[in-house]
Order: structure tokens, then sequence, then C-alpha cells
């Protein structure tokens, strides 16, 4: 493992294979929220502790994942802790909120993340968008059609942790199957034809 101290609150980490095996990083499940990613992220920042005076758990850090063709790594972390918190706070008030409002408010602090879905048929995709915007959907989005006719949609968003998804969102796993972001844009940039490359949510959400 490799770290570059980027500021006082944000590293780059490079882990080769070996690394990904010794800290039980799995790329198929990376991002998703689950007791064995927290458990990984706790074996990794232990490590960190060992080397540096950098703070945080793995329920106050963002992470940007980029994977390698060969099983590795590079990966950036970042402490916010008082970002975590007021996360925490909204997403406490907007469950309490929530049967006032005639639809989940967006979020407006949080965790980046990138989140993407495989949909067979683009009736489901253009149903997907349009549910999304009918939440309110702001984010970053772009939309691919891979060499087999799968289409694929990539979508940004805030959360209140870096692994987990806005609970508003469960529905588009009645449409398409959440698939692993840093991955799949490594697999579209070979097998898949732009769709919608920005706005796509916005865009495809008129024509369902």
């Amino acid at each position: 493992m490799e770290l570059i101290r980027i500021s006082e609150r944000k590293l780059k980490i490079m882990l080769t294979p070996t690394d990904m095996c010794h800290f039980e990083l799995d790329t198929d499940s990376f991002g998703e929220d689950s007791q064995q990613m927290h458990h990984a992220f706790r074996l990794l920042l232990r490590e960190i502790r060992k080397q540096t005076d950098f703070e945080g758990d793995d329920r106050q850090i963002a992470v940007q994942y980029f994977p390698s063709r060969k099983g590795g790594c590079e990966m950036f972390i970042s402490y916010t802790p008082e970002q975590g918190k007021r996360a925490s706070e909204d997403c406490t008030t907007a469950k309490e909120n929530r049967s006032l409002l005639p639809s989940p408010a967006p979020r407006t602090t949080g965790f980046h993340r990138d989140c993407a879905y495989r949909f067979e048929r683009i009736e489901h995709l253009l149903s997907a968008c349009r549910r999304l915007i009918q939440t309110g959907y702001i984010g970053e989005s772009c939309a691919f059609r891979d060499d087999q006719g799968s289409y694929f949609l990539l979508i940004s968003f805030l959360s209140s942790s870096p692994f987990s998804i806005p609970e508003e969102w469960s529905f588009l796993n009645e449409y398409g199957t959440l698939e692993n972001a840093a991955w799949l844009r490594l697999y579209i940039s070979e097998h898949g034809k732009a769709v919608c490359p920005v706005t796509a949510v916005e865009i495809l959400s008129k024509l369902a």
C-alpha cells in the first residue's frame, strides 16, 4: 500500500491486488452499505493510522474509488466530520417530516457518490428517469448502451453515508440492477455508446 498525503484531511491511497485481499476489499461489492464493507474500511483505516495521523472512521469519510485493470485501485479518502454530522441531522429531519411532504426533498449536504444501474429495456430506463425527476433529483447523470443491447444509467448524488443510497430511490431496483459504478465506467469505455452523455435523467424522463 502506498499513501500520499494531499492535505490534512485528504489522502491518496494506491492498493495492489494483494493489498485488496489483505484488507478484504471486494471490487464486485465496493460501495455497498454492508457490514463487510464497513469492516474492510475499518481494517484499511487502522493501517492508515499506523502510518499517518489521519483521523476519521468509516462513518466520517468520503471515498472516491478508481479500479485498475490489474485488480488494484487508487482511492481518495477525505475526512469530513462536520459534513457527515450535518448529513446525519438532515437525514433524521427528513424522516421525521416525510409524511408532511408531497415528495422527498433533494439532499443539499452529505457524501458525494457515483451509482450505476443496468436496464434490459429502454422503457425501464426511461421510467426510472421519470421517477427520479419526481423525487427531485438534481445531480449529474449520463446514459449508455452496450453491444448486447443493455442500457446503463450513471448518476451522482449526495448521501448520508459514503456507501448508502437514499431510501427514496429504492424503486430503482424495480427497473434495473445495481452495478459497480467504477468497473462499469471501464466497461462502457470499451463496449458502450452514449445515449445521453449529460443531464440524462432530465432529458430521458421527458420521453417516458
